[in-house]
């Protein structure tokens, strides 16, 4: 991938009014090189893959790694989900007890 077609997609991605990082396009450019010609133009689909590769990166459905990793990824959501139930199940018994509401 050439700096060229860099400063290309980053400059069609923000003509869209896309705020994205230099580096994760690029990063994106190179994970996708593989299966695309970006000598081409790059279109508005390009921008719609970018927005779909950002928001699966970092989660355990990233295209590309282990099962160990989506493992590992999958139990940190888990817990963060346990967390938050906690919080409120907590902040509902609260509420209750203002409301003078008694539990079953």
């Amino acid at each position: 991938m050439s700096e060229l077609v860099l400063t290309k997609t980053i400059n069609f991605f923000r003509s869209y009014g896309l705020k994205c990082e230099d580096k994760l396009v690029e990063e994106w450019l190179n994970a996708t090189s593989i299966t695309k010609d970006f000598n081409d133009q790059v279109c508005e689909d390009d921008l719609y893959e970018f927005n779909d590769w950002c928001s699966l990166k970092g989660t355990a459905y990233e295209e590309g790694i282990v099962d160990q990793t989506k493992i590992a990824r999958l139990l940190e959501e888990v817990n963060g989900l346990k967390s938050e139930i906690a919080l409120l199940k907590k902040d509902k018994e609260e509420l209750e007890d203002r409301l003078g509401v008694t539990p079953f």
